[in-house]
This record gives C-alpha cells, structure tokens and sequence, in this order.
C-alpha cells in the first residue's frame, strides 16, 4: 500500500511539474521565410535567384547584370531599372499541425514600395509605403503542403507620373536627379533619387524580413511603457498593451507585467481580464522606488530597464512581448530670456550641451548595411565625444538594432520625420486646409 501511495505521489507530481511547464509553453510561432526567393525583371520570365532581404540593384550587381555604379560614370548605367517593373515568388511548406493554429498573419517588415502582394492566387497586400511593415491575416488562404508567394513591384518613377503630369507644376526637389520629380509622390527614402553627396539609385525589393506568425487565441498589437513621471525618488509608468482576440466568444485570461534590472525582477503585476472578441487595451500601472535613471554618455550609466507582457490563456502563454528601456526625462526648453528665446535640452533636470552630427544612411543599398557597421558607427560616435545623433529627413526610419546602440550607448537622437528639403503635396494640401479654416 505504501509503495502504491509513493508510485500515486509520483504520478501526481509528475503530472503538476507536467501542468506547470506546460502553462509556460508559448503557442505562437515564427517562420522566417527569408530564403528562397527568385527574382525577375517583369513580363520576361527570366528568374533568377534574389537575396531577401534585399533589393533588385543589389542582385543585378551581385549577378554582374550591372556595372559598378561607383566607377566613373556608370551612374548613368544602371538608370534603366527604375523604369522596369519586377516581380519576386518564393514557395514554403505548411505543415497539417502548423495549419491547427486558429491565426496566422504574415508580415513584410519592409517592401519598397509600390506592390502587390499575392499568397495561392489571392491579393493579400497592396504596399505604398517603404518605411512601414505590411501584414495580412492568411489563415483563410493557407494550404497544407506548397504555398505560393508572388510580389508584382511596379517602377516608383511610372507609378507617380500620371500625379506628377496632373498636378500642373513641377516641385522645387532639386536633390531628384531627374527632370521630372516625382519623389515627392511617394513615401520611399528621398536620397534613392539623387542627392548633392550621393548617386541617384531608385531600386525596388523586399529590404526588411518577412515571417509568417502562427497563434492561438490571441496575439499582441501593441506595447507601450508610457513614462509618466520619472524622477531620482520614483518612476511612475503605465503599462499599455494591445490585444487583438480572433476567438469568436469573450475568453477569460491573465495578463502579467514585469520589469527587472540587470536580470533580477523589481516589479511583477498580474491582472485577470476578459478578451472580447476583436482588440483589447490592457493597462497596468507600475511604480518603481528609487530607480536608477538612463543618463547620456559622459553623464553615468545609459541604465536600462527589461519590461515584459504575457498573456496567459487556456494555460499557456499564447503571446509575449518585451521592451529593454532607460527611465529618464528629456524636455525641450524654449523660453524667453534677456537674448530672445533659448533652445536646448534639458535630460533628467539638467541642462544638456548637445553634441552631435547629422546622420545620413550608410549605404545606397540599405542592405549592405551590417550589425558590425551599426557597431562601428556607435563607437566612432562615443570617441568622438558625442552625445546625440540626428537621423537625417531624406533617408529612412534606422533599423531597430540602431536605436537599441544608442540606448545601450547612452546616445541621445533626434528623429526627423522623412520629409528633406522641398515642399511635399501634403504638407501644402494641409497648409491649404489650415487657411480654408481660418
């Protein structure tokens, strides 16, 4: 009877240890589908294999298809892609337990930028936009076994002349190294079309990965650590996290927050909500005693904070999110004083000397650039006794990787938006709207 009750005891034991790393288990799944990819020029039928991420000019110099751009005059040489159309496919396997999952979306991080995107014959996407991710829900469009990606990229310079034939004047963008300037048109990085210090290539392709995100129950939108008062005494923040539920019925769940420093926790808060079908905000408020505040180069330690949403379901963790951050203030001072108005930053209370540079990308193909380059770049800018960056207007909005160097860096940067140099139609077409108010 003994050996029976220590055999059940067992059991019973190993059946919890089970329960519990089963309850920790995330259900969401990435596949990367970054390889594979062929690449050609529209209507030929000529395929080839493409590099993802990666850009049309970029595979046509690796495939010698192109003279060197940088080699005398061979600028004028490459003119010709931009004014061609050119598709990309790739095929990936779905397997029958990775079609059980109830959500699946796919998810461009970046494509540049007028095309169109189809998955097993369906238009799935219509891309506009270089600097923003693109996703879809395919659940409905996957099969079991191959499945067929085909991306029609259209010429950024055909797409736009209808607008620029139609509007009746010609934009003063003298950085477009074309007579007619269309770069206005069109949400992609101003300097692909020529600037003073670089060549004019207005390439195509997919620049960012691409992945497809298999879940259940639930996936995160969005997460955000608002800093709401942030001093050396206390930091008071806001968790603020966005669910989307593609369960057809409210479903009870759990959402926890936690944040440590350095690998030990500070702070863990659990809250039990009901997701209802469709989006979700989930808010948590957080107080941290004296915590330690990010400080600029030269100032302390760039400290940062590791934030973490889980939302539990069914028991298990279907989704999770992160955010590795500094707690501290910055604050723009612009106040009348004896000379007029000043303008300078103040960072934790103190008022900053800002030293820096203006920032443009590193490369005419994007993706030449390297983790080792990002590296590079941020120690250059520490030894050379800097404290903030300005990513410049006329190129992109930098790679995640970049921002978290200048976290972990203590570097200040000043983001513009991607708006250099010249009037744009919006800007104008809201000026217009401002006046028609008034």
């Amino acid at each position: 009877m003994k050996i029976m009750n220590k055999i059940k005891s067992l059991v019973v034991g190993l059946c919890a240890v089970s329960a519990s790393a089963f309850a920790q288990e995330a259900t969401t799944r990435l596949i990367n589908l970054d390889s594979g990819w062929q690449f050609t020029e529209a209507r030929q039928d000529k395929w080839q294999d493409a590099t993802v991420p990666g850009t049309v000019h970029q595979d046509l110099l690796r495939l010698k298809e192109l003279p060197d751009p940088f080699y005398r005059t061979n600028e004028e040489k490459i003119q010709w892609v931009e004014d061609r159309d050119w598709e990309y496919r790739k095929t990936f396997t779905v397997t029958h337990e990775e079609l059980k999952y109830q959500g699946a979306m796919l998810e461009f991080k970046g494509l540049d930028t007028y095309a169109d995107v189809y998955l097993n014959g369906s238009l799935i996407i219509k891309a506009e936009n270089m600097f923003v991710a693109y996703e879809a829900s395919v659940k409905d469009v996957l099969r079991e076994g191959e499945n067929r990606l085909h991306i029609y990229f259209y010429s950024p310079i055909n797409k736009t002349l209808p607008q620029w034939e139609s509007n009746g004047f010609d934009y003063p963008a003298d950085n477009d190294h074309h007579d007619k300037h269309t770069s206005i048109f069109t949400r992609k990085a101003p300097y692909h079309y020529g600037w003073d210090w670089g060549i004019r290539m207005v390439g195509v392709g997919i620049w960012r990965p691409v992945e497809l995100k298999l879940f259940n129950v639930a996936e995160i939108e969005d997460y955000l650590v608002k800093q709401n008062k942030i001093s050396s005494d206390l930091a008071s923040v806001t968790n603020v996290l966005e669910v989307n539920s593609i369960e057809k019925e409210n479903t009870p769940a759990e959402v926890v927050f936690s944040c440590s420093l350095n690998g030990k926790e500070v702070l863990l808060d659990k809250k039990a909500v009901t997701l209802q079908p469709g989006l979700n905000k989930v808010e948590a408020d957080m107080n941290i005693s004296k915590p330690e505040l990010w400080m600029p180069v030269g100032w302390g330690n760039p400290t940062l904070y590791d934030f973490k949403a889980e939302v539990i379901a069914k028991d298990q963790i279907i989704a999770s999110t992160s955010h590795r951050i500094g707690l501290r203030t910055v604050k723009v001072v612009n106040e009348r004083d004896e000379h007029g108005k000043s303008y300078y930053f103040e960072v934790n209370g103190k008022p900053l000397f800002a030293k820096g540079s203006n920032y443009i990308p590193n490369d005419i193909i994007l993706t030449n650039v390297t983790k080792e380059t990002y590296d590079r770049l941020f120690r250059d800018v520490k030894e050379a006794n800097m404290n903030m960056i300005r990513v410049w207007g006329g190129g992109i909005y930098e790679d995640d990787y970049f921002y978290q160097l200048a976290d972990e860096n203590g570097i200040l940067v000043w983001q513009d938006f991607m708006f250099a140099c010249t009037a744009y139609p919006s800007c104008y077409l809201i000026y217009l709207r401002g006046v028609e108010q008034h």
